[in-house]
């Protein structure tokens, strides 16, 4: 009985990732937290393509996954360390696209039932995650024109390409 309740929870936790890119136009390397404003205890070059695993948010600030995925030509995985109580990121520096169609990939509501947000049919539209709710992560778009909740299933997390 207890592995199939840990079998269950461990495929509920995999089926919430939500990745994001990192992109950071400030010129200097982009910071990682100890806690949300906490003390910086890593640095990323951002000159790679970096792609996140969100966990949580708390206001602008993301609780990530130690492991970080590098895409290009130093492609690998970079794992973070110095800190005990997680890795934190700005939500500033942090974006995905849409994968395939962007009509009605925004709903006013974390449900596919839910009124969708118009947002034209752009594909390069890029979104920023500002909350998560179970399979919906509640976005604004990067010029900050759209806010709605996006199904994790729609997120295109690539950094080099667009996804189907």
């Amino acid at each position: 009985m207890m592995t199939m309740l840990l079998l269950v929870t461990l495929a509920a936790n995999a089926q919430s990732e939500v990745y994001a890119y990192i992109v950071d136009a400030s010129g200097t390397p982009t910071n990682v937290r100890n806690a949300p404003n906490g003390k910086v205890v890593q640095q990323l070059d951002n000159e790679e393509s970096l792609v996140v695993n969100l966990l949580s948010a708390q206001g602008n600030w993301w609780k990530i996954a130690p492991l970080v995925e590098i895409y290009g030509d130093n492609e690998g995985e970079l794992t973070l360390k110095g800190s005990k109580s997680g890795y934190w990121i700005h939500n500033s520096v942090l974006q995905f696209g849409v994968a395939g169609d962007p009509a009605g990939c925004l709903r006013k509501s974390p449900s596919w039932k839910a009124k969708a947000v118009t947002i034209g049919n752009s594909t390069d539209m890029s979104f920023r995650p500002l909350a998560i709710s179970g399979q919906w992560v509640k976005v604004v778009t990067t010029d900050g024109r759209y806010t709605g909740w996006m199904h994790r299933d729609k997120i295109c997390s690539n950094p080099l390409t667009t996804c189907p």
